[in-house]
C-alpha cells in the first residue's frame, strides 16, 4: 500500500502503515474467513486477518471522537492567552475594565481546563477496550507460535521414523518410494511452517512494541488530564483573585490601593508560559510516537 504524505497525524499514520504492512501477507495472501475463528484459518489467512484487527485498534486508540474538542479548547485558550499578553505587554495603564476582562479570560481559561478533564474517564474506558483488544491479538498470535512449532515437531518425529524404516531394507521398493515421498512432502511442510513462525514472529514482535507504546501513552494521557484538572484550580483561584481585586478598586476608587497586582500580574504571565507547554505537548499526550 502507499502511505499518505506526512501531517500533523503523521505518528498516527506510520503506525498504521506498519500494521498494514505486516497484514498484507504479500499479493497472494488470502482474505479472512468470516467469524473471526483464528483457529480454524490458514497461518496466511490469520496473520492478514490479525493485522486488520491491529490496525483498527490502533486507528481507534489514536482517533478517540473527543480530539478535536480537546484541540478546540486550547485553541482557544491560546487565543485568550495571546490576547491577554497583548493587554498587559502593551505598557498601558492598567484599568478596572481590564482586570474584569482579564478575569473573564482566565474564569473562560479555567472551564476550559475543566472541561478537558472531565472527559478522561471515557477516553480511558474507550481506550481500555482497545488495549485488550491488543492483548487478545498477542494471545492469538502466541498460540499460533505454538502450533507452528508443535507441528514442526510432530513431522521431524515422523521423519526420524521414516529414516528408521528405509534403514532396514526389508520393505518393498513400492513402500520405500511411498516413504521417501511422504519424507520430502514432510520437509516442504516443515520450510513453510519455519517461515510462518519467522512471520509470527516478526508480527509479535511489532505488536509488542505498539502495545507498549500504547500503555506508556496512557501513562502520560493520565498525567495530561491530571495536569489540567489541577491548572483549573489555580486559574479558577486566580480568577476569584482578580475579581476580588476589581471589586476592591470599585470600592475604593483607588488602584493604588492594590499593591498585589502587579506580583498577581507576574504570577499571571508565569502561567501564561505553563499553558502554552501544555500546549505544546499536547500532541504528544494525544498521538502515538512510533520510534522506528
Amino acid at each position: 500500500m502507499a502511505c499518505p504524505a506526512p501531517t500533523r497525524w503523521a505518528p498516527i499514520v506510520a503506525i498504521l502503515c506498519l500494521a498494514l504492512i505486516i497484514a498484507s501477507g504479500g499479493p497472494a495472501a488470502a482474505q479472512p474467513a468470516s467469524g473471526g475463528d483464528e483457529a480454524g484459518l490458514s497461518h496466511e489467512e490469520a496473520l492478514k486477518g490479525l493485522g486488520e484487527e491491529l490496525t483498527g485498534s490502533v486507528h481507534r486508540s489514536q482517533s478517540d471522537p473527543t480530539i478535536p474538542q480537546i484541540l478546540s479548547e486550547l485553541d482557544r485558550n491560546i487565543e485568550a492567552t495571546r490576547r491577554m499578553r497583548q493587554l498587559l505587554d502593551g505598557g498601558n495603564e492598567i484599568t478596572g475594565e481590564h482586570v474584569k476582562e482579564i478575569a473573564r479570560e482566565i474564569s473562560e481559561i479555567a472551564r476550559s481546563f475543566r472541561t478537558i478533564a472531565d472527559l478522561a474517564p471515557g477516553v480511558f474506558e474507550r481506550r481500555l477496550a482497545e488495549i485488550s483488544s491488543i492483548d487478545r491479538i498477542g494471545a492469538a498470535v502466541d498460540f499460533r507460535i505454538a502450533d507452528a512449532r508443535s507441528a514442526m515437531k510432530e513431522l521431524a518425529a515422523d521423519n526420524e521414523a521414516i529414516g528408521e524404516m528405509l534403514r532396514s531394507k526389508t520393505l518393498p521398493a513400492s513402500e520405500i518410494e511411498k516413504l521417501r515421498l511422504t519424507r520430502q512432502a514432510n520437509e516442504a511442510e516443515l520450510h513453510s511452517l519455519e517461515a510462518a513462525v519467522a512471520a509470527w514472529s516478526f508480527f509479535a514482535e511489532r505488536q509488542g512494541e505498539i502495545a507498549q507504546r500504547i500503555e506508556d501513552q496512557s501513562e502520560d494521557l493520565d498525567v495530561f488530564f491530571h495536569a489540567l484538572k489541577e491548572n483549573a484550580r489555580v486559574y479558577e483561584a486566580a480568577a476569584r483573585t482578580l475579581k476580588l481585586a476589581s471589586s476592591v478598586r470599585e470600592a475604593l476608587g483607588d488602584l493604588d490601593s492594590l499593591k498585589n497586582l502587579d506580583a498577581l500580574r507576574l504570577q499571571l504571565v508565569k502561567s501564561w508560559d505553563d499553558l502554552m507547554q501544555i500546549v505544546d505537548e499536547v500532541n504528544d499526550g494525544l498521538l502515538l510516537q512510533p520510534t522506528m
